[in-house]
């Protein structure tokens, strides 16, 4: 519990190290097997963008991202859910479409201030 409300407390897309930081007494290798359950349970989305390490965030309603390629901060930006992409995709190809991501890359503010 104290993992999941830590998560939830760093509002943001924390990596499992960035929550270790905060509660130091719990191992990395604890905080990964309970962040790895929760992603099993759909409680958090595990976000794998960016300079390798997933970022995790607690489960909301449906949104995209965009990613810093420099840093690999990440954003929400909450727009409508494009369903229409997933019809065009189904009439085209003829598959059964279930959901969809979005994800769009570009360089922070932060990023832009340091050249």
């Amino acid at each position: 519990m104290q993992i999941l409300t830590t998560l939830i407390d760093m509002n943001g897309h924390p990596t499992a190290e960035d929550i270790q930081k905060r509660i130091p007494i719990i191992s990395l290798a604890t905080i990964y097997n309970n962040l790895k359950l929760f992603v099993e349970l759909g409680i958090i989305n595990e976000l794998p963008y960016g300079n390798g390490l997933s970022r995790f965030e607690f489960s909301q309603s449906n949104h995209y991202h965009v990613i810093c390629e420099l840093c690999g901060k990440i954003a929400d930006i909450n727009y409508p859910e494009l369903t229409e992409i997933e019809e065009m995709v189904a009439n085209l190809t003829g598959f059964s479409v279930n959901n969809h991501n979005m994800e769009v890359y570009g360089k922070c503010q932060e990023c832009i201030e340091k050249g």
